[in-house]
């Protein structure tokens, strides 16, 4: 295909052309330093997740929310699509939002990204119908109680909710106290029904 010879697939942690599209884009050099996720942390608290937040997985994540590289959203997002949670009949999908703030000084919102690229045929994505109204500290470094009351009244949802059921998508997920405080701000909005997915999971 045409597509592939322009941008023809690239492993997202170093770059080097692959021999064609895989499940997981990288390279076999690359491959062996991803630490898999244990089955029992794919599914935690109402949030699943993909793969571990580890290794070259985690630093092309981390290329794409603070460096700007902003063609791996594409590959990581298509990882994302592979999640067996994305492909329940869902009113609507939402990324986690950025405070206005943030999402001004970073110039792009990467779980919306993520969430363009890893929408299935036939879904909606709705990232209006969650808003972050309060600005919040990094989480980096808090522990699990810590984060949570961080991010206490952080989201707010509005009557458009009502009787949806509506899948919140996010690019990593350590204690999971970012997508439960979604999930509860859209419960009080009174959201049918609500769950969490993220591409990456800490195993910290």
């Amino acid at each position: 295909m045409l597509a592939d010879l322009l941008f023809p697939p690239v492993c997202v942690a170093c770059r080097r052309l692959l021999r064609g599209p895989q499940a997981l884009p990288l390279c076999s050099l690359c491959r062996p330093e991803q630490q898999p996720l244990p089955p029992a942390q794919r599914h935690v608290g109402g949030v699943e997740a993909v793969h571990a937040y580890h290794g070259p997985l985690a630093r092309a994540v981390a290329a794409l929310k603070y460096e700007g590289q902003l063609e791996l959203a594409g590959p990581l997002g298509r990882l994302l699509a592979a999640a067996d949670l994305l492909h329940r009949d869902w009113d609507a999908l939402i990324p986690v939002p950025l405070h206005p703030w943030r999402a001004l000084l970073r110039g792009y919102n990467q779980a919306a990204l993520l969430a363009r690229w890893a929408l299935p045929a036939g879904h909606r994505l709705r990232p209006r119908l969650l808003r972050r109204v309060r600005a919040t500290a990094p989480q980096t470094g808090q522990d699990a109680a810590a984060r949570r009351r961080n991010l206490e009244g952080a989201f707010a949802a509005g009557p458009a909710v009502a009787g949806l059921r509506l899948l919140v998508l996010d690019d990593v997920t350590t204690t999971g106290a970012t997508l439960a405080a979604c999930i509860t701000a859209l419960r009080a909005a009174g959201a049918r029904e609500a769950a969490g997915l993220a591409l990456l999971r800490s195993l910290a």
